[in-house]
Order: C-alpha cells, then sequence, then structure tokens
C-alpha cells in the first residue's frame, strides 16, 4: 500500500511540476512561447527533424565524451572535463525541452480543448490539459512511449529551429 501511495504522489508532483513549468513558460515568456508556436504553425515536420537530429547528435557526443574520459588516466584533468562536458550536454537538451514545453503544452491542449468546443481557450488551462494527458499518454507501453519521444523531439527542434534563425524568418514573413 506504501509503495501504492509513493507512486501516485510522485506521479502527482511529476503532473506539478509539468503544469508548473507550462504556465511558467507563458507568463514569462509569452512573446516566446508565442513564436515557438509559430514556428510549429510554420514548419512541424522540419522542427521534428531538427529535435531528432539534435537529440540523436547530442547523445552521440556525450558518449563520445564519456568514452574519452574513461580511456584517459584517472589523474588526468581531461577525464572530470570530458565527464563535466558531457553533464553539461545533458543540461543543454533538458533546458531546451523545459523552454519548449509550455509551447507544446499550450499547442496540445489547445487542439484537444477545440475538439471539445472550447472557441477560444486559454493558455493556462491548455497547459493544465495537455500535462494531464502527457502524463495519461505516456504511460502506454510503446505506443505512449513513442508519442513521447515525438513530443521530446517536437519540443526541442522548435526551440533549436528558433535559435537557428527560424525567428527571424517569421517575423520578415509576418511583415
Amino acid at each position: 500500500m506504501n509503495d501504492a501511495l509513493n507512486g501516485l504522489l510522485g506521479l502527482l508532483f511529476l503532473y506539478l511540476a509539468l503544469a508548473g513549468v507550462g504556465i511558467v513558460d507563458i507568463a514569462l515568456f509569452r512573446g516566446l512561447t508565442a513564436d515557438y508556436i509559430t514556428q510549429f504553425r510554420r514548419d512541424e515536420r522540419g522542427a521534428l527533424v531538427r529535435g531528432v537530429l539534435t537529440v540523436l547528435g547530442a547523445f552521440l557526443l556525450i558518449v563520445l565524451l564519456l568514452a574519452i574520459a574513461q580511456n584517459s588516466p584517472s589523474e588526468s584533468p581531461t577525464r572530470g572535463g570530458m565527464q563535466l562536458l558531457s553533464v553539461l550536454m545533458l543540461l543543454m537538451l533538458a533546458l531546451a525541452f523545459l523552454l519548449g514545453y509550455g509551447a507544446t503544452a499550450w499547442r496540445l491542449g489547445e487542439r484537444v480543448l477545440t475538439t471539445f468546443g472550447v472557441a477560444e481557450p486559454n493558455p493556462g488551462w491548455c497547459v493544465i490539459i495537455a500535462s494531464l494527458l502527457i502524463l495519461s499518454v505516456v504511460w502506454i507501453p510503446v505506443f505512449g512511449w513513442a508519442l513521447g519521444l515525438y513530443w521530446i523531439m517536437l519540443t526541442v527542434g522548435v526551440v533549436m529551429q528558433r535559435l537557428m534563425g527560424g525567428a527571424a524568418t517569421s517575423t520578415s514573413e509576418e511583415r
């Protein structure tokens, strides 16, 4: 019984953390989040490709850095440096996901709420509904995992697309 309660509390806290990150993204970085949504609408497939390439490239680089660290002498300063660089690479991926999560949740929640007949859904409610949906779906074996990976790749990809100059082209097209 205690393990089940711990699991439910962990799931509840994960939901609160995801919903909180999404709402903070929208509240503090509204223009940036709106730009990410513009990137989604403009080129979702391109954002997905950039996300896949970014995540695969980062993981390959992390494996390479850890292999270099493992094969270097234990007293060598490169060992610690390579391990530090691999941790920083993981943190950069996590930061890209957290920055783009608000836009992904906003867009997904907006789609869900408009499906149920809400004409102009509030972004906060969109994030809350999408966070519930995401956590409900990713627990489904294989299909849910694939959908969760799709959302992660898309989120990282839209952040990378904007960082690589996607925002400049979107603002020039609107003028």
